[in-house]
């Protein structure tokens, strides 16, 4: 069964959102919660969601992409 059917992602900080009908992701760091946005598939939404790492610079592991050497 796809993720995309029960909604229950295996990507931290990606999630379901009902209302939108498309994946969601963000990353929270010392109580701030940063958004990245709405994607149709679940691995775009992680994505995003390390790309926001980087561009931010926090402390926090990459789930796809790969960090610069």
């Amino acid at each position: 069964m796809s993720n995309q059917n029960n909604r229950v992602s295996k990507y931290i900080g990606v999630g379901w959102n009902r209302e939108q009908q498309k994946w969601r992701s963000s990353v929270s760091e010392k109580g701030v919660k940063y958004d990245c946005g709405y994607f149709d598939s679940e691995r775009d939404a992680a994505k995003a969601r390390d790309r926001k790492i980087l561009a931010l610079g926090l402390n926090k592991p990459l789930q796809i992409l790969k960090p610069a050497a």
